[in-house]
């Protein structure tokens, strides 16, 4: 609930991406225009907003952040590389569309957190070397063997997140900064250390490296 005469400096948020998430009716939109004016009306004059999306949804958001009176002033990235892949398997789906069987063939390769057959052993998320692997099926169909390989969705590995600002109430930045204390973004606090963690799922499975920061 927001109170009456509240004004604040910045507002961080993750609300809901619009991607009707399990059917759940609160996920069936972005926020609207409506809740952005109420967010621009607690802020003050050069406040900033961060808020997360969906990469699918992300650009409603951002014109309804505009369309409330918003200035867009830029996108950070937050890669995190571990989401769950919901991809249909094309060759799959035409060999169970045409009632045939495929084959197992043994083999096991790279895949996201499901079964996998080791040994002719079922085993949940099976790790080698800290890396998911899956059952490998032949394709029964000269149909599916030709969209073998074909998927319907990219494995999820990042959200963008905008960053929006209220406009200023004063002629200038320095000006705003100086009444209000808001306006600008403190980038030398944000900077990384001298050593930054660099998280690589593919080559570590979740172990993090750590690399030297160039900036």
């Amino acid at each position: 609930m927001i109170q009456d005469g509240v004004q604040v400096d910045s507002v961080v948020t993750d609300p809901p991406y619009g991607l009707k998430l399990m059917g759940n009716k609160w996920d069936y939109d972005v926020p609207s225009v409506e809740f952005w004016t109420l967010v621009l009306g607690v802020l003050k004059p050069g406040g900033h907003v961060l808020s997360f999306g969906g990469t699918r949804t992300y650009h409603r958001m951002v014109v309804n952040l505009e369309d409330a009176g918003f200035e867009i002033r830029d996108q950070i990235v937050w890669l995190y590389g571990s989401g769950f892949p919901k991809s249909m398997d094309v060759s799959k789906a035409i060999d169970k569309a045409a009632g045939a069987e495929r084959k197992d063939t043994g083999e096991v390769k790279r895949g996201g957190d499901r079964q996998a057959r080791l040994d002719g052993d079922f085993v949940g998320s099976a790790c080698v070397e800290g890396l998911k692997w899956k059952a490998v099926t032949m394709p029964a169909t000269p149909e599916a063997a030709e969209w073998e390989g074909w998927g319907t969705a990219l494995k999820p590995a990042m959200e963008p997140v905008v960053l929006a600002r209220k406009p200023l109430s004063e002629d200038t930045v320095a000006a705003n900064v100086l009444k209000y204390r808001t306006g600008g973004i403190n980038v030398d606090g944000c900077r990384a250390g001298p050593v930054c963690r660099i998280w690589n799922h593919w080559r570590s499975g979740g172990a993090g490296r750590l690399l030297p920061n160039h900036d």
